[in-house]
């Protein structure tokens, strides 16, 4: 098979624990690149988080947002290909994360949003802070996610958390039971709410479209539960070593770890 187009989930993956991504790998992306493969990042993030690589990366192609619930096309500043919440439906998740006492972010069309800063944000904003002043994204403070839902042209996401794993779980279990809403963990404390239906593999479905490219051409990178659907459906789904066993048992092999040069080796494998 020749693939056409590779694409990486962000974080446990393309990026390092300390959220930078490898200058081998950069080296190997830009190689791989100027042989004509697209590159697409795949993420959970509100592209706002994404731009930083996008712009190291020098990418072209429209990366995939908030788990599959939107595109966003960096060259001209839209969204599309998007299935955001209802009003209703955001305010009735408000109402379960209040009722279940989890921190949360709400991700807009605009922005990331937060009304009380926790351990995880302190962590991105030191992130941001060592970037470029042009590139540093704007996480913003509001008074009310009641008003905000009220104001905001789209929800995509709730960004919902907790130290108290418990407590996340009867969320997320309550979330799921609702019927309207999907529930996916990007990390063991975080746990990724959006419309039901919304996931990256839906995303990279989209996006494959989109390009004129067939899933059976894209080999996908991940390492957590929510990068599963786009590992199934891409034509080849690579691990990472760091995955939990039931991630990698979803993919057609493991490789090492995103802390080593696991990937540029793959993809000088594969294509170069």
């Amino acid at each position: 098979m020749k693939y056409r187009a590779v694409a990486f989930d962000m974080d446990g993956t393309l990026l390092g624990s300390n959220r930078l991504i490898l200058p081998e790998t950069v080296a190997a992306i830009e190689k791989i690149q100027a042989a004509g493969i697209k590159v697409i990042l795949v993420s959970g993030r509100h592209h706002s988080v994404i731009n930083p690589y996008y712009y190291q990366l020098k990418l072209t192609t429209p990366v995939i947002c908030c788990n599959g619930a939107y595109l966003y096309d960096f060259n001209k500043q839209c969204y599309f290909d998007a299935n955001p919440l209802t009003k209703s439906q955001a305010k009735k998740l408000l109402k379960l994360v209040n009722d279940y006492s989890i921190h949360t972010l709400i991700y807009t069309d605009k922005d990331m949003t937060y009304e009380v800063l926790d351990d995880h944000l302190e962590g991105l904003f030191k992130w941001i802070a060592s970037l470029p002043q042009f590139l540093q994204p704007e996480i913003k403070k509001v008074a009310s996610f009641e008003k905000l839902i009220d104001q905001a042209d789209a929800i995509f996401k709730f960004a919902t958390s907790s130290h108290n794993i418990p407590a996340l779980k009867a969320f997320s279990d309550a979330v799921i039971a609702d019927g309207d809403f999907s529930c996916e963990w990007s990390w063991s404390n975080r746990a990724d709410v959006a419309l039901k239906g919304n996931t990256k593999g839906h995303g990279l479905a989209h996006w494959a479209k989109n390009e004129g490219v067939e899933l059976s051409e894209i080999v996908a990178f991940g390492d957590s539960y929510n990068d599963i659907s786009m590992l199934k459906a891409a034509g080849l789904g690579i691990a990472m070593g760091n995955a939990d066993k039931d991630v990698k048992a979803e993919a057609n092999y493991a490789i090492g770890d995103n802390n080593t040069s696991a990937i540029a080796k793959e993809l000088e494998k594969l294509f170069l």
